[in-house]
């Protein structure tokens, strides 16, 4: 399952998965990711969540954040949930690619049991009305 968190520019959307993130860990089996495009909150998660900053890999489009997602789930099967915190700060794009990058994250999310769970600076009005049942209230 694809999720979408969302809100306007420090409406507090990477507090609320952070929370989400610690609350939920203790109930999976699996292992838990935190993507982000910098280092600000890897001490507010719990210690057991695996956190990446992705600027530390140089992305630069849609392209390679879905590569880079694939072959996350490629070395470690046991990966069950994904927080994407500020899909377009990761793959530097903007809403003109939201609905492929849902898409693609939909078929892994299938065809690998993970779910995803994406923050997107826009409103629930703002997001095109094939997502909207992915929008977490």
């Amino acid at each position: 399952m694809v999720q979408l968190v969302c809100g306007h520019s420090g409406s507090g959307k990477t507090m609320r998965m952070i929370e989400m993130a610690n609350k939920t860990m203790d109930s999976i089996q699996g292992k838990m990711v935190f993507l982000e495009a910098n280092n600000r909150h890897i001490f507010d998660l719990d210690y057991r969540i695996r956190y990446i900053n992705t600027k530390e890999f140089g992305l630069t489009n849609a392209d390679q954040f879905q590569g880079f997602v694939c072959g996350l789930i490629a070395t470690d099967y046991d990966i069950e949930q994904v927080y994407i915190d500020g899909l377009y700060k990761i793959a530097q794009s903007g809403m003109e690619n939201l609905e492929a990058v849902v898409e693609r994250l939909n078929f892994l999310s299938e065809k690998f049991n993970v779910n995803f769970i994406m923050s997107v600076n826009h409103e629930m009005d703002d997001i095109p009305e094939t997502l909207r049942d992915k929008v977490i209230a």
